[in-house]
């Protein structure tokens, strides 16, 4: 093993918070055989995207993504989870549940103050991604194998490490309120007193276009766009525009930038290119893919540049509708009903079987 390579699986060590390849004594001398995992078996990563330090809402994750694996196949599948989706947490005292935003199941199973006599894998480090891949697998009714958190640093970083990005911009569109850093408090020349004035009578959207100067315009055209890590954030984040900017939208947009990056790492080609990469990964991102996993993945996947990347998105237009929370909260829920998952599950089955069936014609 070359000096590189080596320092690369060092490095990402670091971002490693639990292996998957543990073995207890029990089942090493057990009697009765263990049968040998498929390693080509179809599997699911749950990716997580936060906004961390600096940002509004801190953990609460503003992607959810399912990259269904499908090594036989050279299939990788991503699959949008609403961030608006109305789960049932299983935070509360003897299984019973608390209705949030799916979005917010990351950072409450990571919050030492809140819901402490919530069950015991809901906590420590691991409690916010166990609970979110719970209540993802609810949803989908895709078992989660493993998970992969970031934060916009990292994303912002590893894009500039690249090189930058050439992303394929589904549509034109203008967002004229994208949040500039620093400026969330800024008067606009504004009194105290208009300020509580219209604090107290408005909120939202509308009262963000009461300080004009606090945001930013973005625009993007339609068609292949080089980006820099700070455009490819925008690109993701923007969630504003009139004509693209609801929530199914920003999802087309992550899985547009997620094969943008697939397509740059893959280009670079060498492990000594990505070294860079990884180091920038090490302070913000975790992971529970191991070291053995990466390199059973490695042995028994092919090459990477065979698999197609296809995307499937959950929204209004298929097995969704959309409602509000007894406290008025604009949330998603199944089409059957609050609880109602099959739809979902039948849905998600039958478009992985029919987008294997057109990449055959």
């Amino acid at each position: 093993m070359s000096t590189i390579t080596s320092y690369a699986l060092f490095s990402y060590n670091k971002l490693v918070v639990s292996s998957t390849e543990t073995t207890s004594v029990e089942t090493a001398y057990s009697a009765v055989p263990t049968p040998t995992p498929d390693p080509l078996a179809p599997y699911n990563v749950l990716l997580l995207g936060y906004g961390g330090g600096g940002h509004a809402g801190g953990e609460i994750t503003d992607t959810m993504i399912v990259a269904q694996v499908i090594p036989r196949e050279k299939r990788v599948i991503l699959i949008s989870i609403p961030r608006d989706m109305w789960v049932p947490l299983p935070l509360l005292k003897d299984g019973e549940t608390s209705y949030r935003k799916i979005n917010n199941a990351y950072p409450l199973g990571n919050d030492p103050h809140q819901y402490l006599d919530r069950p015991e894998k809901y906590q420590g480090e691991l409690g916010g991604t166990t609970l979110a891949e719970d209540m993802v697998e609810l949803v989908t009714g895709l078992p989660i194998r493993y998970f992969v958190v970031v934060n916009f640093n990292a994303f912002e970083q590893a894009v500039n490490n690249l090189g930058g990005i050439l992303v394929n911009v589904p549509v034109d569109f203008t967002d004229e309120y994208y949040p500039i850093e620093g400026l969330e408090d800024e008067s606009c020349g504004k009194s105290e007193e208009d300020i509580e004035a219209l604090t107290a009578t408005i909120s939202g959207y509308k009262l963000e276009q009461e300080f004009k100067c606090r945001y930013e315009t973005l625009e993007f055209s339609a068609g292949m766009q080089p980006m820099d890590g700070a455009t490819a954030l925008k690109f993701v984040r923007s969630r504003h525009s009139q004509t693209y900017g609801n929530d199914f939208s920003r999802s087309q947009r992550q899985q547009a930038v997620i094969l943008a990056l697939k397509n740059k790492m893959l280009s670079l080609g060498t492990l000594p290119k990505l070294v860079p990469l990884i180091n920038t990964l090490t302070s913000h991102v975790r992971t529970d893919i191991g070291i053995g996993d990466i390199k059973e993945i490695w042995s028994t996947h092919g090459d990477l540049k065979d698999y197609t990347l296809e995307t499937i998105n959950l929204s209004t237009d298929n097995v969704l509708k959309e409602s509000r929370s007894q406290d008025g909260q604009y949330i998603l829920t199944p089409i059957g009903g609050t609880e109602n998952w099959q739809a979902i599950h039948e849905y998600l089955e039958t478009e992985i079987k029919q987008n294997k069936e057109l990449d055959k014609t």
